[in-house]
């Protein structure tokens, strides 16, 4: 009986030649090994992070039966002061277990603060530094630049009566949802829904619904074209 032929590879010390893998040869490139040492080196980092908050969640969980949301609100300010790859993987594994909604891969940078447990994050969103988001959702593939202020509506003060001090005159809290793959640009101030695909010029104050796929900028913004 024949032998079945060995399976052949190209090495480039072989002149284009197919020739055996060897012990020393694989036929994964480094591109590919290198790749896997990435995956392999985040989910190690994941798990870093999920064991790091785990006592933080406890505490919380605890705290919340007396302080309600000041609870929740005291852990994403204490989470947001650590730095670096192990506090981006800190703050998503805490908002994984305390919010309805947060992607496994999701990206919060150092100094970003959550202010309500009713935030919803969604997959591949990146929040840059510095940012304070009130009740909102955001929805997949959404890039926000740094020191940006989502805030829960217009009306979270009431001002109509001159008698009594504004923080008195109470208000109301509206949820804002940013859609999918929405770019919000630096020190933006996001007051109104941004409907998805649409662009948010660094510095833009938006305080009315912004249609799909637009281009917004100013105070107040306004659309500049579609996309």
């Amino acid at each position: 009986m024949s032998q079945p032929e060995p399976d052949l590879v190209a090495t480039p010390d072989s002149g284009g030649r197919s020739c055996p893998p060897g012990p020393d040869r694989s036929p994964d490139g480094p591109a590919v090994i290198g790749g896997r040492a990435r995956e392999h080196a985040k989910r190690m980092v994941r798990v870093v992070g999920y064991l790091a908050v785990w006592p933080l969640y406890v505490r919380t969980k605890l705290l919340d039966r007396w302080l309600g949301d000041q609870a929740f609100q005291m852990a994403s300010q204490a989470l947001s002061r650590y730095p670096g790859p192990i506090g981006n993987a800190m703050r998503t594994a805490f908002y994984r277990l305390t919010l309805p909604r947060c992607g496994v891969d999701a990206r919060l940078e150092f100094g970003t603060i959550l202010n309500q447990p009713t935030v919803e994050i969604g997959r591949h969103v990146y929040i840059g530094l510095s940012c304070s988001i009130g009740a909102c959702v955001i929805e997949d593939d959404v890039l926000i630049g740094s020191n940006v202020d989502i805030i829960s509506g217009r009306r979270q003060h009431y001002f109509h009566r001159l008698d009594r001090p504004i923080r008195e005159q109470g208000g109301h809290y509206e949820r804002i949802v940013v859609g999918a793959d929405c770019w919000i640009g630096n020190s933006s101030v996001i007051m109104a829904n941004v409907g998805s695909q649409s662009i948010v010029a660094a510095g833009s104050v938006v305080t009315r619904d912004v249609p799909p796929r637009s281009i917004v900028a100013g105070n107040p913004a306004t659309v500049l074209r579609q996309r």
